[in-house]
Formats: C-alpha cells, sequence, structure tokens
C-alpha cells in the first residue's frame, strides 16, 4: 500500500477512536494525517512525472523538494479556474472539475491542518473530521481518474516549479 493510502486509514482510524466522546488529540491528528495524505499522494504523482526510476533514490530526494506553501498557491490558482504564470499559459481552458476539486482540497486541508496543529482554541466535531477526510479520499480518487491528462501533468510539475516559474 502507498503511504498516502496508510495516511487515510490512520486518519480513520484517529477519528474514529473513542466512539463517545473523541478526544481532541485524536481529531486534531486526524486531520494532520488526512492532510498529508493529500500532499504525499501529490509529491508521488508528480515525482513519477519529473524523475526516472534509476538511480533509485533520485525520485525520493525530488519528493523531498517540494514546499508546502508553493503548492498552495498553485493550488489556490487551479482551483480558482484561474492558475497564473506559467501554469496559466500551459494548461487548457476549462479546467478540470475534478482537477479545481482537488486543489481546492489541498488548500482547505492545508488550512485545516494549521488550525489543528496550532489553533489551541479551536474545537473539532468528527463529524467534520469525517467530511475532511472523505474530501480527501475524493480528491485520491480524482488524482487517479485524471492521470495522463495535459492540464494534470502541467499541474504536478507546477507544485514543484511555480516559484521559479513567476521569476521569469
Amino acid at each position: 500500500m502507498a503511504l498516502h493510502d496508510d495516511l487515510i486509514v490512520q486518519a480513520k482510524q484517529l477519528a474514529n477512536r473513542a466512539p463517545r466522546h473523541p478526544r481532541q488529540a485524536s481529531l486534531r491528528r486526524a486531520i494532520s494525517t488526512a492532510y498529508y495524505a493529500l500532499f504525499h499522494a501529490l509529491v508521488a504523482e508528480a515525482v513519477l512525472i519529473l524523475a526516472p526510476s534509476t538511480p533509485s533514490a533520485l525520485r525520493a530526494w525530488v519528493g523531498r523538494t517540494f514546499v508546502h506553501g508553493d503548492m498552495k498557491k498553485v493550488c489556490k490558482g487551479v482551483g480558482a479556474g484561474n492558475p497564473a504564470s506559467v501554469t496559466g499559459q500551459l494548461m487548457s481552458r476549462p479546467i478540470d472539475s475534478r482537477l479545481a476539486f482537488v486543489a481546492k482540497t489541498f488548500v482547505d486541508l492545508q488550512e485545516e491542518r494549521h488550525k489543528a496543529d496550532y489553533d489551541t482554541i479551536a474545537s473539532f466535531s468528527r463529524a467534520d473530521v469525517m467530511l475532511k477526510i472523505t474530501d480527501v479520499e475524493q480528491a485520491l480518487a480524482s488524482i487517479q481518474a485524471i492521470r495522463g491528462n495535459p492540464n494534470t501533468h502541467v499541474f504536478l510539475v507546477a507544485l514543484l516549479f511555480h516559484e521559479i516559474w513567476t521569476r521569469r
């Protein structure tokens, strides 16, 4: 099983611990884990496009170069149907709704993860956390469904190169 699949399983387990009274710590970790499932799935898909399989460590090293904030910037534009810079020039319109959903889900989950990890006043319900996990599962399915699409390729490559492209 891929890392992102394991992380989704773990997110569900965390959200469903203590059937009657879920602990905030478990719900917070569930949100964070669901976010990382999507993050790692996107990185894995991008690395398949960007790096050959040999030498064996190359893909792992390329995967370590992705920056969460840079990825969020790309996702905001794609999710709104208005990608910026070279990304926008390379993508055809309209943006596939499944790709836009993946991008919007990434932005939403990154913001929720920050809230879960840093906002000690925030409170989470199991129902809301399970909805977020379901969104990530749908985003993961969408990634598989649009694999090989030219706009998907641009999106995945932009997750790594967008900041460099904006300096040109």
